[in-house]
């Protein structure tokens, strides 16, 4: 018995979901393994499965972060509850904290662009981009220690009197 897949016409309530549907079938079946290959070895069949998951869910990753989005802001409720337990310190607690965190990887990264482009420069190899990326770090975590700063608020000093 076979069956033929009726077209899809534009008047159709589902035409977006079924095109939609027909995308996803497709970009899975355009995995190609050998067929030799598959018949003989169970991991070549498994990883078959897992790359087309992973290509469906790459394709569906969009949509996945919206409806969780939607999930989260309205598991609030329609009551207008309190998100942050009515405590107004949370929020700025919370920023501080990301800023804090932020700023030590920062110069973390910055300390191991400025490693690999020591090493790349050892061994003769391209070292300007891992060095650039480093500096960069360094820059953008002043930055960010800046604005730690700022947000314990503590005055930032600048010293423009450079004649003594």
């Amino acid at each position: 018995m076979t069956t033929t897949r009726r077209p899809v016409s534009v008047t159709d309530g589902y035409a977006g979901i079924s095109v939609f549907y027909n995308s996803l079938r497709d970009r899975a079946n355009a995995v190609q393994i050998e067929p030799d290959l598959l018949t003989k070895s169970r991991a070549a069949r498994c990883s078959k499965r897992l790359i087309q998951a992973g290509v469906i869910l790459n394709a569906l990753a969009p949509l996945l972060v919206i409806s969780l989005s939607a999930v989260t802001v309205l598991a609030q409720g329609p009551s207008g509850g309190s998100i942050f337990g009515g405590n107004d310190q949370t929020i700025g607690n919370g920023v501080r904290e990301v800023i804090k965190w932020g700023r030590n990887l920062l110069f973390l990264l910055g300390i191991g662009g400025l490693m690999w482009a020591a090493v790349n420069y050892m061994t003769e190899k391209n070292w300007t981009k891992q060095a650039l990326g480093g500096v960069f770090c360094f820059a953008f975590g002043a930055v960010a220690s800046l604005a730690y700063s700022f947000s314990q608020g503590n005055a930032v000093n600048l010293d423009t009197d450079l004649s003594q």
